[in-house]
């Protein structure tokens, strides 16, 4: 047993020694460790503090700078076969024929609105850019509108009464509105109103019973223009 002691003296020096090492080593990394969780909380919280800015510079300021809306159109590109077209289709029929049968000529004696379908193309907004201005405690977004709408499906049928008689088929087989947008959230975020600045360029090509297609401008279909502004 004495004669055991003194061997392992040597193993207990290098132990404590590589201990010691050990200690020597972590002891900076502990201390780099540290210093960079300190570094990642003042990131974090200054990134905080330039979100909050932001939105408090956001909420004060008249006007906005000019932002690009690509997401947007990017978003209603993809939502706009299967989303919004069937849902703003079944809507727009319904005002649509309603106000077909509020205006119907005298010579009409009857008309209805067979098919609805706004095409395969969505609209364009904000190509030169989107802005936000303030009005009061009222937040107001500018934007573009653009749509060129090809694939229409608008068939309109109407029976004609004394003198003419007969039948007669309208189709619009392309919609093209362009103007300056104005959208303004309501009920605290969860709805919105929206209103073109001025009367927008209006075009619609419209095919009448089996013959060819045409482009008329707006102002020569009653109340399209209206519906809108």
């Amino acid at each position: 047993k004495h004669l055991l002691l003194p061997a392992l003296i040597p193993v207990l020096m290098i132990v404590c020694g590589v201990e010691e090492w050990i200690w020597l080593l972590l002891l900076p990394l502990a201390v780099w460790a540290t210093l960079q969780r300190g570094n990642y909380q003042r990131r974090i919280l200054a990134e905080q503090l330039n979100k909050k800015w932001m939105q408090m510079a956001l909420h004060t300021s008249a006007v906005t700078p000019l932002e690009q809306c690509e997401w947007l159109n990017k978003l209603c590109l993809e939502a706009w076969p299967n989303y919004i077209n069937p849902k703003l289709s079944l809507q727009f029929a319904s005002i649509v024929e309603r106000r077909l049968k509020q205006r119907k000529p005298k010579l009409i004696e009857k008309i209805e609105l067979l098919e609805f379908s706004l095409g395969s193309r969505p609209p364009l907004f904000g190509l030169d850019g989107t802005r936000w201005t303030t009005s009061g405690d009222q937040r107001i977004m500018h934007t573009s509108f653009d749509w060129d709408a090809d694939g229409v499906n608008i068939l309109i049928f109407a029976k004609l009464g004394k003198p003419l008689r007969g039948t007669a088929k309208i189709v619009v087989n392309s919609i093209h509105i362009k103007g300056d947008l104005l959208l303004m959230p309501i009920l605290e975020g969860k709805a919105f109103v929206y209103s073109f600045v001025s009367t927008p360029e209006i075009r619609l090509g419209v095919a009448f019973g089996s013959g060819g297609s045409q482009s008329l401008p707006a102002t020569e279909l009653p109340g399209v223009s209206s519906w809108l502004v």
